[in-house]
């Protein structure tokens, strides 16, 4: 399986995007915010996830990926699916890392809302609050800490 996912490799992603969001936040550019948060947190799961087990990322409509997850067949970097932020999500509250949380959940919609449409952004201006508290259970699962960088974590 190629580096690109790896629980490090996801996990660096979410950080770029965490930290975009943080700055589109403060800009206020909050259909932006709402885009980047969405990718922060669906990547975070996703290192998350392949971090138990990468058969955890399998695309369910592809029985090709979970024979290239598991390790036995070979695909082309470009042609492989894995799951998207619902249902990473979904997967995740499933094995008792996230319980259910419809601030999350609206958050995600949202994400999906900017990148496909024209969403309320005034909305995404109160999803901060989700973003951290997910980050961090998803951080705490993998080991890691909000600390600012220097000091011990891994901070997205």
């Amino acid at each position: 399986m190629s580096d690109s996912l790896s629980s490090e490799s996801f996990f660096q992603g979410a950080k770029k995007a965490a930290h975009k969001a943080m700055d589109d936040h403060g800009r206020p550019e909050y259909d932006e915010f709402a885009l980047h948060a969405g990718v922060a947190v669906e990547k975070l799961a996703k290192a998350v996830l392949v971090s138990k087990n990468p058969v955890y990322l399998v695309e369910p409509r592809n029985e090709d990926m979970l024979l290239h997850f598991g390790g036995h067949l070979r695909m082309d970097e470009g042609k492989v699916r894995t799951v998207g932020a619902k249902e990473a999500i979904t997967r995740l509250r499933k094995i008792g890392v996230l319980q259910t949380d419809s601030d999350l959940d609206l958050l995600i919609a949202m994400r999906n809302g900017a990148a496909h449409a024209t969403p309320d952004s005034t909305l995404a201006k109160g999803m901060i609050t989700p973003l951290a508290r997910t980050i961090e259970t998803l951080l705490g699962d993998l080991g890691e800490t909000l600390e600012p960088s220097g000091s011990g974590g891994r901070r997205p």
